[in-house]
């Protein structure tokens, strides 16, 4: 964990040196282990080509017209945006339609888009979704992507989110554009087609809470009345009085930047073409603007630390004098902090048989902030996997408790989502609130943490309250987890009728390239 977060390694960016060197060092790691290769051309790497998207200054224009007057808003203050990974140039001007939280989710009853017509509309969003919603579905339907291929299905032409809600009052909007700060990242294709472009939304911004609600001046409600509503699971949709015209110009370069992976074979003759994942990211944000004059974004606890524990975890089953009866493949991912790039590509692009992958385990930190009495299981509700996690939380003595955190949409934010995506069951680990020490309060550090250490250049190793005995129960957890998932002899599978069995028909079970 040290070595990753060095400054050496500049904050591991994906497509950069720093990253280079991360990647080498778990190549390194694998290999001494013995292990298998298992990317590309027999080596450990799987090359992921990026396309860097980057908007000169002045290049994201959004202006709003009612009623003859003409009022641009403030990049960086009033709204932000990005470049565009299709086209060089693009805009778009149309009137405006309030959609609540833009979701159609017919199994839960609910469409904010019904009786409204967006045809050739820009739409104006929410952040989140319904707060009746399942924690993993509701994650699910909180997705900029989903949003944006639902506002297109019904012919928006244009979306614009609105930065407020519980999650804007914990990371106010002047910290959120923050996140902006550096170009994003697509993966490409062999067509050289960009990842999750939904070609049909010709401009996208996010909008402040303050800018929004002036949208709403002389609407059929006033945005804190929508924001209630909202809250209150209530489906809704209205015009807004104006139109806006969106404009967007952006740039493009070309990286490359590689998954590392590597298989433990299985002991057993027939489940050891079988494979159980673990992933963790490599990657972090790399160098950004200077706080108290330090620029290296180093990801100590994201995700070194996750790195560090895969690696432990993929010795200690190593040098078992019985191997697990599953293969076990163990992917360093890139490009996760810019969308989940390096899983999303190697799920639609694997090195196996994607039809025999059963399960995977996502390591996305380790616990560090404190030492921890419960945890939380994300994805895990939805198939076999939660009787696993259940068994190995009754050997440590830890509760298992439900999401405290829903609307941060955790679920969607980290990798085993990418294998969710193609119908492979999967699970997220994390600490919940629970302390071992009653005077240590779980909640207000994790959010403390948030709010001060995550993505900036306070999450190094010097950070106060690192807890290694916390982060070896952790990794441990995560060990058991996977060990059983490796021996037990039926597979991992959904729930019958579960919400993610949708994505089991996008299987392919062609063997991968």
């Amino acid at each position: 964990m040290a070595f990753l977060s060095d400054d050496l390694l500049e904050g591991r960016a994906a497509g950069t040196r720093g990253h280079m060197l991360a990647a080498k060092y778990v190549e390194a790691q694998f290999e001494e282990m013995g292990l298998r290769p298992a990317g590309e051309r027999g080596g450990y790497f799987q090359n992921v080509r990026l396309r860097r998207i980057e908007t000169p200054k002045g290049g994201c224009r959004l202006v709003e017209k009612r009623d003859r007057k003409v009022r641009p808003l403030v990049f960086n203050k009033d709204f932000v945006s990005e470049g565009s990974e299709l086209v060089a140039e693009s805009s778009v001007e149309a009137p405006v339609v309030f959609v609540g939280y833009g979701v159609t989710a017919p199994e839960f009853h609910y469409d904010d888009y019904a009786g409204i017509d967006v045809r050739g509309k820009i739409v104006v969003l929410l952040t989140g979704a319904p707060v009746a919603f399942p924690s993993a579905p509701r994650g699910v339907y909180s997705g900029y992507v989903i949003k944006a291929r639902n506002a297109a299905t019904h012919g928006a032409v244009g979306l614009l989110t609105i930065w407020a809600g519980p999650r804007a009052d914990r990371v106010p909007f002047e910290q959120f554009v923050q996140w902006f700060r550096e170009p994003s990242m697509r993966w490409l294709d062999s067509h050289d087609m960009p990842s999750d472009s939904v070609p049909e939304i010709r401009g996208w911004a996010w909008l402040s809470e303050r800018a929004a609600s002036d949208m709403f001046d002389h609407a059929q409600k006033s945005l804190k009345q929508a924001l209630a509503d909202a809250t209150a699971n209530k489906p809704q949709a209205f015009p807004l009085p104006l139109a806006v015209s969106i404009t967007q110009h952006s740039r493009w370069q070309e990286l490359t930047s590689p998954n590392v992976a590597a298989v433990l074979p299985g002991s057993d003759p027939e489940l050891m073409h079988e494979y159980l994942v673990f992933t963790a990211h490599a990657d972090h944000v790399g160098i950004g603007d200077p706080v108290n004059g330090d620029t290296i974004y180093n990801g100590a606890i994201d995700n070194a630390s996750g790195t560090a524990a895969m690696l432990e975890i993929a010795h200690a089953l190593s040098v078992m004098a019985t191997r697990p009866r599953r293969s076990i493949l163990f992917i360093a991912v890139t490009g996760e902090e810019e969308g989940l790039l390096g899983s999303d590509y190697y799920a639609q692009n694997p090195t196996v048989p994607l039809s025999q992958i059963v399960a995977n385990v996502n390591i996305d930190g380790v616990t560090l902030l404190y030492n921890f009495r419960d945890i939380v299981a994300l994805g895990a509700e939805h198939s076999t996997i939660a009787g696993i996690v259940a068994d190995v939380a009754q050997k440590m003595k830890l509760e298992v408790s439900p999401d405290p955190l829903p609307e941060e949409a955790f679920f969607i934010r980290s990798d085993q989502y990418s294998f969710v995506k193609q119908g492979i069951p999967g699970v997220y680990l994390s600490e919940g609130f629970k302390t071992v020490d009653p005077k240590v309060d779980g909640k207000k550090r994790t959010l403390d943490w948030e709010s001060n250490y995550y993505h900036t250049p306070k999450d190094d190793m010097n950070q106060p309250n690192l807890n290694f005995e916390a982060a070896t129960k952790c990794t441990r957890l995560n060990l058991a987890v996977g060990y059983e998932l490796a021996q037990q002899t039926e597979r991992p599978h959904w729930n019958e009728g579960d919400f993610f069995t949708r994505f089991v028909k996008k299987k392919n079970p062609t063997a991968g390239r």
